[in-house]
């Protein structure tokens, strides 16, 4: 798991922000560019987007929570 943030307010504030909302667990990046947000078709947070290791695309704009996301997954999983 990568966090993706838009990297408008800089990297200091994407650690900032993780500690915050208790999602330091797992590496973030800030995508200053917006390359990476384009490249999976997000325009807007919270999004989530799965990969699988086939290079299989599956994404979800809006808020999840845990079931959620698990459901993501298992659609990426199935190629849904």
């Amino acid at each position: 798991m990568v966090g993706v943030s838009s990297g408008r307010d800089g990297f200091e504030a994407v650690a900032d922000t993780a500690v915050e909302l208790h999602i330091d667990g797992f590496p973030h990046i800030a995508d200053m560019d917006g390359s990476i947000w384009a490249r999976f078709g997000v325009f807007g947070q919270p999004a989530s987007v799965v990969v699988t290791a086939e290079g299989g695309v599956t994404g979800h704009m809006g808020d999840l929570g845990a079931e959620g996301f698990t459901d993501l997954v298992e659609r990426a999983r199935l190629g849904t």
